[in-house]
Formats: C-alpha cells, sequence, structure tokens
C-alpha cells in the first residue's frame, strides 16, 4: 500500500511529457496531500478526485487512519514529498525574469563606489534607454539609494547619455519614496552634472519638477522656454500637463493643452490624460461622451488606456452597469485592444469584495480569447480569495500563473507562503522562507503573520521564535501578545536563552515586552538559579523604562 502510494504520489512530481500534466500535478499534491483540516481535505477531493483518481489514491495512502507496516518507510515518503514540492517551488520562484538584475542591486547595495564600479563593469552591460529603465523598475523604488547609485554609474559609461525616459524614471522613484527635497536638489545641481545633455536641459527640469509635484516651477521654467524662443518637446508637454491634472492646476491645463495641439502633439496620450482630467473633477457623463465620439470618428486618438481610464472611474463611482455596458460597446467595435480596460474592470469587482463576478468574467475572457487580460493583476484577486479562505480558488489562480508561464513577483511570492501555511504545509513554507535570499525574497507582514501563527499552531516554538526574531530585525513586530505567547511556551520548554534573544531584539528595535512577559520571564530565570542573568536584564529594562519602574517590582521581588 504504502509502495504504490508512493509511487502514485512520485508521479505527481516528477516531469511528465504532457506539459500541462508536469504543471498541475505538484498543485494536485499539494493541495490534496495535505494535514489540513479534515473538511479542507474533503472538499478538496470531492471537487477534483473524479478527474483525478490518482490524487485521492495518495491522499488515502498518506491520511488514512490504517496501521502501516513500514511507518519509517512512511516517514521517508512524505520528507521526499516535501522536498520535492519545496524544489518545484524554488524553480517557480526562480524564474523570474532578469537575475541579472539582482545580482547588480546586489552589488550596489554591498559594496563602495570604486569596487562596485569594477563590478558591475564585468558584466559588460550594452547600456540602453531600455536596459536602464529595466533595471531602475526592477526594483520598484524599494531600495532608492542602489537606484541612485545605477543611474549615477550608467551616466558616467561612456557612449551613454540619460534620456529623458530615464531621468522620469529615477524622479519617480524618488517621488514615491517622498525624498521630493533631494530630488530638487538634484535639479538645482543638474546642469554641472558630466552626463547632462544640454539641449535637453530644461526639458529635464521642467520633467523633474512636475513629477516632483512642483507644477508651478515647472511652469516657471516652460515660461523662460518661451520667452527665449525654444519650447518643450512632446515628452515634457505631457509630462507636465499630466502634473497639472495631479496637482488640480486646471487653469494652466487648458493652456498646456491648448499649447499641445497648437504644436501638433495631440495623440491618443493626450486623451488619455484629458480623459483623466475628467474623471478627477468626477464629470463621468462628460468623460462617457467624449470617449464615445472619438469611437464614433472611427477610434482616431482612442487607446485601451483612454477606454480603462473611465471604466475605472465609473466603477470606483460603483457605477458597474454603466461601465460593462462601455466595455460591450467597445468590445464589439473591434477598434480598441481591451486588455487595459478589462484589467481595470477586473480589479475593481475584486476590490468591491464582487468576487464572483470578477472570476465569471474572467473565465468568460479565457474561453472567448484563449487568454487573460495582459494587464490583470493576479495579486489583487490571490490576496482577496486568501482573504476570504477560498483556498481552491487561490490554488487554481496560482495553476494559472504556472501554466502562462508567469513568473511570480514579491507578493505572489508572499501570498504562496501564505497559502501554504493555511493548507497546512508549513514545512514547505518554512524551507522556502529559509531560502529566501535565493530568489530576493522580502517576506512582508502578511506571511509573517501566517509562518509565526501556524509554527505556534503546530507547537513548533524554536522555528517560531527564530522567524519572529527575524521578523523583528526586518522592521515587522507582530505585537506584544504574540511575542508573550512564543516567550511563554519556550520558558515553558526551559528553552531561556531563545526567549533571551527575542527579548533582546526587540529591545534593540524599541519594542518593549510587555509586563506580564518580563514577570514570568524574570521568575523563570530566578528559578532556574541564573539570577545574575535575571538581575542583568531587570537593569537594563530599568535604564530603558524609568517611568514604569513600579510595573517591574515582582521579579526584583522574586530575585531578592
Amino acid at each position: 500500500m504504502v509502495r504504490s502510494g508512493c509511487q502514485n504520489a512520485k508521479s505527481l512530481i516528477s516531469p511528465s511529457p504532457t506539459k500541462s500534466n508536469n504543471n498541475n500535478n505538484l498543485f494536485f499534491f499539494l493541495l490534496y496531500s495535505t494535514s489540513t483540516a479534515g473538511a479542507t481535505r474533503a472538499a478538496a477531493v470531492e471537487s477534483l478526485s473524479s478527474s483525478h483518481p490518482y490524487t485521492l489514491f495518495s491522499h488515502e495512502c498518506l491520511h488514512s487512519s490504517a496501521p502501516l507496516s513500514n511507518p519509517t518507510q512512511t516517514s521517508n515518503t512524505c520528507e521526499f514529498h516535501t522536498k520535492d514540492v519545496v524544489l518545484s517551488f524554488k524553480d517557480w520562484f526562480l524564474s523570474r525574469e532578469n537575475t541579472n538584475f539582482d545580482r547588480i542591486y546586489d552589488i550596489l547595495r554591498t559594496k563602495d563606489e570604486p569596487s562596485a564600479d569594477l563590478a558591475l563593469s564585468r558584466f559588460n552591460l550594452r547600456l540602453s534607454e531600455t536596459l536602464v529603465l529595466g533595471i531602475l523598475n526592477h526594483e520598484k523604488g524599494r531600495d532608492v539609494l542602489s537606484c541612485l547609485k545605477f543611474f549615477d554609474w550608467a551616466g558616467r559609461q561612456p557612449g551613454f547619455f540619460h534620456t529623458q525616459a530615464t531621468f522620469a524614471a529615477i524622479f519617480k522613484i524618488l517621488s514615491k519614496a517622498k525624498l521630493n527635497n533631494l530630488m530638487l536638489e538634484f535639479l538645482e545641481n543638474h546642469g554641472n552634472q558630466r552626463y547632462v545633455h544640454r539641449l535637453r536641459f530644461h526639458n529635464t527640469l521642467v520633467i523633474g519638477y512636475s513629477i516632483a509635484g512642483k507644477p508651478d516651477l515647472a511652469l516657471q521654467v516652460f515660461g523662460k522656454m518661451r520667452f527665449s524662443g525654444t519650447n518643450l518637446d512632446y515628452f515634457a508637454y505631457h509630462v507636465l500637463l499630466n502634473a497639472l491634472v495631479d496637482d488640480e492646476f486646471y487653469d494652466a491645463f487648458e493652456m498646456i493643452l491648448k499649447e499641445i495641439k497648437t504644436n501638433g502633439f495631440q495623440n491618443a496620450v493626450t486623451n488619455s490624460i484629458f480623459m483623466k482630467s475628467l474623471c478627477k473633477r468626477r464629470e463621468l457623463d462628460k468623460a462617457e461622451a467624449f470617449v464615445r465620439g472619438l469611437l464614433g470618428d472611427g477610434g482616431v486618438g482612442l487607446n485601451g488606456v483612454v477606454v480603462a481610464t473611465v471604466v475605472d472611474a465609473l466603477s470606483k463611482e460603483r457605477h458597474f452597469e454603466r461601465a460593462g455596458l462601455l466595455l460591450e460597446e467597445f468590445r464589439k467595435s473591434g477598434l480598441v485592444y481591451m486588455d487595459h480596460a478589462y484589467s481595470a474592470w477586473i480589479n475593481n469587482l475584486v476590490r468591491a469584495g464582487k468576487l464572483d463576478g470578477a472570476l465569471e468574467f474572467l473565465k468568460e475572457r479565457n474561453m472567448v480569447d484563449g487568454h487573460i487580460p495582459l494587464y490583470f493583476r493576479y495579486n489583487t484577486l490571490l490576496c482577496r480569495l486568501l482573504r476570504e479562505n477560498r483556498l481552491e480558488e487561490v490554488y487554481d489562480w496560482l495553476l494559472e500563473m504556472k501554466d502562462q508561464g508567469i513568473s511570480p513577483d514579491e507578493v505572489t511570492m508572499n501570498v504562496t507562503l501564505c497559502f501554504l501555511c493555511k493548507v497546512g504545509m508549513v514545512e514547505v513554507a518554512l524551507e522556502l522562507y529559509d531560502a529566501r535570499a535565493e530568489f530576493h525574497l522580502s517576506v512582508n507582514s502578511m506571511a509573517y503573520n501566517y509562518l509565526i501563527n501556524t509554527l505556534m499552531g503546530d507547537a513548533s516554538n524554536d522555528d517560531a521564535s527564530r522567524v519572529l526574531r527575524n521578523a523583528i530585525e526586518q522592521g515587522y513586530f507582530p505585537g506584544r501578545r504574540t511575542l508573550s505567547i512564543i516567550a511563554n511556551s519556550l520558558c515553558k520548554e526551559g528553552k531561556l536563552d531563545r526567549v533571551n534573544e527575542l527579548i533582546v531584539a526587540a529591545l534593540d528595535h524599541n519594542h518593549t515586552p510587555s509586563d506580564m512577559m518580563y514577570n514570568r520571564f524574570v521568575s523563570a530565570l530566578c528559578r532556574s538559579n541564573r539570577v545574575q542573568d535575571g538581575f542583568l536584564l531587570h537593569e537594563q529594562l530599568s535604564r530603558m523604562l524609568l517611568p514604569v519602574l513600579d510595573c517591574i517590582k515582582d521579579p526584583y521581588t522574586t530575585m531578592v
């Protein structure tokens, strides 16, 4: 029985000649061969056992209450399963594109400027606007300092000049990080930089001030340009126009819009920004009339972003019926690439809690078009499904991502860790967590919560304390209650050094333990004849918490 179960289970993970089976097998094994609650397993088996009978067989083998002749072999079988599941997930996580970009950022983070310059030169990068934009966008602004280092390094390389697009990218990164003062300082010194292309100097200033949220300064530069007989180019005009909408400078917006039309720069990008201005002012009737007017003109000046903008605005105002009718109208016209609009529609359905409607629409589009909308955000749907405990559907969409060859980003990987915890495969989640450096995963607060709470529920206090300590060191503190529960469990097991590590980590990051936890720990130290350690901790905490000394008399009494 065990041997045949092992063979069946192995077949779920081993490569198969058929691509779809190869992609599906791991997830079937994952979902239906775990130690989750009986009701969850029963629902899982019932839903798919008819099409995958071998999965049910493996499930029965691994979870049957009948006595087995060789427990050691069963243990080895389960260990085999876990390792292969971990390996498969690692392979998927490592399929993220541009692993060289990760190495570049590792160099920028860990080396000083001369060493970093030498290490980066060994990549023999053929710098282009596209490559520089890809590297800057790879971290999505999470590591601003490294982005700035790379931007500076690229600008110093022979034969490469930063373009307006690369300047705009670094400005957006700084703006998103709320480092506008740094950006303004950069712009003031901009003319002295070696990599500045003089002909584009004023255009770049306008772009920078616009993205920095200073459209008034951008307008001043524009005024000086016009006074001297020069003008903005197409790119700078549209960045300025967009900034005027963002900051609600609508009078100046109308003036710049007129200049764009006069200079012959008007196109679908202009129309999408104009549509954005109407939607921001909640003039939705005008927005609908405008987009339908473009459709009536044969689609001139129309693109998917224009349609998506009004669909998004209608949906956010919960006018889902109007948005749906507009989608259908433009779909039937065949004049517009609809993926942007579809994605806006689906994401708003998910945010509004209309999950069933979103899932039904996705299935319909997949059947009709043969693919999921390109710009659809899987993560939005995955997080919502996970929150509502719809685990089978989380599994379905993780599988869909694998089938479509979509590389997981950080959010997807964090959702996967949470999913594994919920379906009872915390050992897999923990191994992936321990290997996070391999695929440059930054664990978020949600994943930390799931890991810590699941490990606590499994009485894996050592692992729970280790993950908690790492979380604290990464700047995330799950709360005093979680810290107290883990510390109390470790105290009962006599693992006082582990408790001390947790307390030291918490104190180092300005998180103080609760009075009750502190009292219990010092009392446990004293009972273990470690009075000196208890006294030292008492002294340390007393220095940090002079105003609350009255709250910590009990352990002091115990030590005396």
